[in-house]
């Protein structure tokens, strides 16, 4: 059975000092203050994969990046936990996560499961597990909060919806879009065990297609810290906007 765990790496906002975001300005000011992180929902997927590796090593694992961060010590970690393979798309633009996915497959063949968190994919909408399942033609799980391998063929699944937890047997292939499960991220691997690929790198593939480009605006509005994604053209518009122009 062959795993695929899909990541991104995101901006960790509450990075960013307070007096920073009073300002309200575009992001480009503000990146010397942004750090990177994994989406928790993919931390969870990898820790959820990472315990079916331990217990079962015949189980190939592979991990699919999509950032321009380096990752290097993700890539550490996730070999000295027993990922077989670690891939990064480097974007140029904003491309969408599923479009890096489809040429993945095209190049490294299909896999029969597909993990992808809640809130994993470009913009944070939550569409990258079920286009996927789409494009696969695969059956799609949500609300996913632990699960096990139980042959070559049947996965035992825990859901956790807003009604009840819910367990069941589900046949492969199938994409399973991890939950909400605050107890568990990804275990720190020992050192010894990260030795072997100190000098190793991902295998890394630049991602040609350009899409427009986006900025940030932040705000801070009643304690509370909000994004929006928008396009040059609208960002150059709402410039021309505030300094009272057509």
């Amino acid at each position: 059975m062959k795993i695929l765990n899909c990541c991104l790496m995101e901006a960790e906002y509450n990075s960013i000092p307070d007096d920073v975001w009073e300002r309200e300005e575009e992001y480009l000011r503000f990146l010397p203050y942004i750090g990177y992180e994994k989406n928790s929902y993919d931390e969870i997927g990898l820790e959820l994969v990472r315990r079916i590796l331990e217990s079962n090593p015949t189980i190939v694992a592979d991990v699919l990046f999509m950032t321009k961060e380096n990752i290097k010590k993700e890539f550490q970690n996730l070999k000295a936990h027993g990922f077989h393979e670690i891939f990064q798309y480097i974007p140029k633009g904003n491309a969408d996560f599923i479009e890096v996915f489809k040429q993945h497959c095209k190049e490294q063949g299909n896999v029969d499961v597909v993990i992808v968190g809640q809130e994993s994919s470009s913009r944070r909408n939550g569409t990258t597990g079920p286009q996927i399942a789409e494009f696969m033609h695969y059956p799609c799980i949500t609300n996913v909060v632990d699960f096990h391998i139980e042959n070559n063929t049947d996965i035992w699944i825990k859901r956790n919806t807003d009604e009840a937890i819910i367990t069941a047997t589900v046949k492969t292939p199938v994409v399973l879009i991890i939950g909400e499960a605050p107890d568990v991220r990804l275990k720190t691997p020992r050192r010894k065990d990260k030795l072997p690929f100190l000098q190793q790198l991902p295998h890394q593939k630049c991602w040609e297609k350009e899409l427009e480009e986006e900025k940030i605006i932040f705000s801070l509005r009643q304690h509370k810290r909000n994004c929006q994604f928008i396009s040059v053209k609208e960002w150059n518009q709402f410039l021309k906007n505030r300094e009272g122009g057509n």
